[in-house]
């Protein structure tokens, strides 16, 4: 592939789509520069278990001939994108990772792909994951890294940001219990978004928790995730936890001025300021929004110290529940992790569960009134830098520290209240790899958390770069966090 080509598939979907208009680029061009990039690439990064490059030729042509036509379906008409492989895709394998039903071909479409086709997005193919969305599987081998690939690639949704951070998709679709979509962002230097609780359907997605799960998007820029989580928002009837509230235009504010905006700096973590790479790349982050405008506090998150507790009570009992007949029918092929945490699930007293929930309710008051003196939140999106591919843990200041028991307290308190984040680039660690910023704000409000990280983003310039692709993977290894 000539320099030009791989420039093409780093563009932004902003950028592309206005080539694509004039008529400086066709949809099938671009098409075929990012089939080469996935086939020249793709073979040691492991960013797709599937590449439809059939499909997507024919949707290049589709979209090729709409705009000659003058047939203008929106930003993503001719875009290519990737799915997350639990995003359940008609005639198309959908693999979730998992020897459970490794082959398993859907009959319907999930609703979130279903509107990126009608907005003319093109699919390149089913991305990398967790098995189920929960551990990775040993016959799965994970993405790796590509800023470095002994670092992790983090998960569940790793597939989705490593081909968006490889130039090979523009965006993609992931999911996000715990922070699977936000935490592949930050490690591999891209941005992630979690819209409201609701905003996005989970129809024809397949479930991990019932009511942790979101849908999330994935692109190499804060005004390209607007546009992705704008093609697929919306209520959906055949979603029973879909919103009914109308849809803004999530770009609205971008460029506006956050001069006077009231910014509350997360705190109250059980390892807060334990790295002092991340806190120096946040206190950065937020010198920077002070130097725009913005007036900075300290606040306490509420119920914080008690996610990783809430989550386990809640993810575990439901995922169990999800994957209660395959259990029975073909146990021997869920990875060993896999089994030990649904296991876990079924042993959770119902008691839990309901006191977790309760105790969920409480979160969202306290948040209620938080929000009612801040109109977004910024903090870290991790304590940590990426840790050591295959492990769950990382090594700071001598301690280890279970990335696991962590995660729910940066990114999990988010899926327990609901609330929107976005996480996006803000700086790299000592050993090259990407550290994220979390926005979130308050519900149904995703356009403030856009303004406030476009502002940061268009001061900065971490979102430019490109990572340099390892020429070889490193020697497998069948867990990792």
């Amino acid at each position: 592939m000539t320099a030009h080509a791989d420039d093409r598939c780093f563009l932004s979907i902003a950028e592309a789509g206005r080539r694509l208009r004039d008529g400086a680029l066709s949809p099938i061009a671009l098409t075929e520069a990012v089939l080469e990039r996935i086939a020249r690439h793709d073979a040691t990064m492991r960013a797709y278990i599937t590449v439809t490059g059939d499909v997507a030729l024919e949707q290049a042509r589709q979209a090729e001939l709409e705009l000659q036509r003058g047939h203008d379906r929106g930003p993503l008409h001719g875009i290519p994108i990737s799915l997350k492989d639990n995003v359940a895709t008609r005639s198309i394998r959908t693999s979730c990772a998992s020897l459970v039903d490794p082959d398993w071909v859907p009959d319907v479409d999930a609703t979130v792909y279903t509107r990126l086709r009608e907005a003319g997005a093109i699919l390149m193919g089913k991305a990398n994951l967790f098995e189920y969305a929960f551990s990775m599987s040993p016959a799965f081998p994970p993405p790796l890294n590509p800023w470095n690939p002994e670092r992790t690639s983090s998960g569940s949704s790793s597939g989705s940001a490593v081909s968006v951070a490889t130039g090979m998709a523009f965006g993609s679709i992931g999911t996000d219990t715990g922070g699977s979509g936000r935490s592949p962002a930050n490690v591999n230097g891209v941005v992630g978004v979690k819209g409201t609780y609701g905003r996005v359907s989970l129809a024809g997605v397949v479930p991990l928790s019932y009511s942790l799960d979101h849908t999330t998007v994935m692109a190499r820029s804060v005004r390209d995730g607007a546009l992705m989580l704008q093609a697929v928002a919306g209520h959906d009837p055949a979603d029973e936890s879909s919103s009914r509230r109308p849809v803004p235009d999530f770009s609205a504010r971008l460029g506006e001025s956050i001069r006077g905006l009231r910014v509350g700096r997360a705190r109250g973590y059980s390892d807060e300021g334990i790295d002092p790479e991340v806190t120096r790349i946040v206190d950065t982050a937020l010198d920077v929004l002070r130097d725009l405008g913005a007036t900075i506090e300290d606040v306490d998150l509420p119920y914080v110290r008690r996610c990783s507790a809430l989550q386990t009570a809640i993810l575990h009992p439901e995922a169990a529940t999800v994957h209660h007949d395959a259990l029975r029918r073909a146990a021997d092929r869920f990875g060993e992790t896999a089994i030990m945490r649904l296991d876990l699930g079924n042993v959770v007293p119902a008691t839990a569960y309901v006191q977790a929930q309760r105790v969920r309710r409480l979160m969202r008051d306290a948040f209620r009134d938080l929000l009612a003196r801040v109109e977004v939140i910024v903090g870290p999106a991790l304590a940590m830098c990426a840790g050591r591919a295959g492990t769950w843990t990382t090594t700071v200041g001598g301690r280890e520290i279970d990335l696991r028991k962590a995660g729910p307290e940066y990114t999990g308190i988010y899926n327990l209240s609901g609330m929107p984040a976005l996480v996006l680039p803000a700086g790299f660690d000592g050993g090259g790899t990407p550290v994220g910023l979390q926005v979130a704000g308050r519900w149904f409000d995703e356009a403030r958390v856009f303004q406030v990280a476009h502002a940061y983003e268009q001061a900065t310039d971490w979102h430019r770069r490109r990572p340099p692709l390892p020429d070889r993977a490193p020697e497998h290894r069948s867990e990792t966090a």
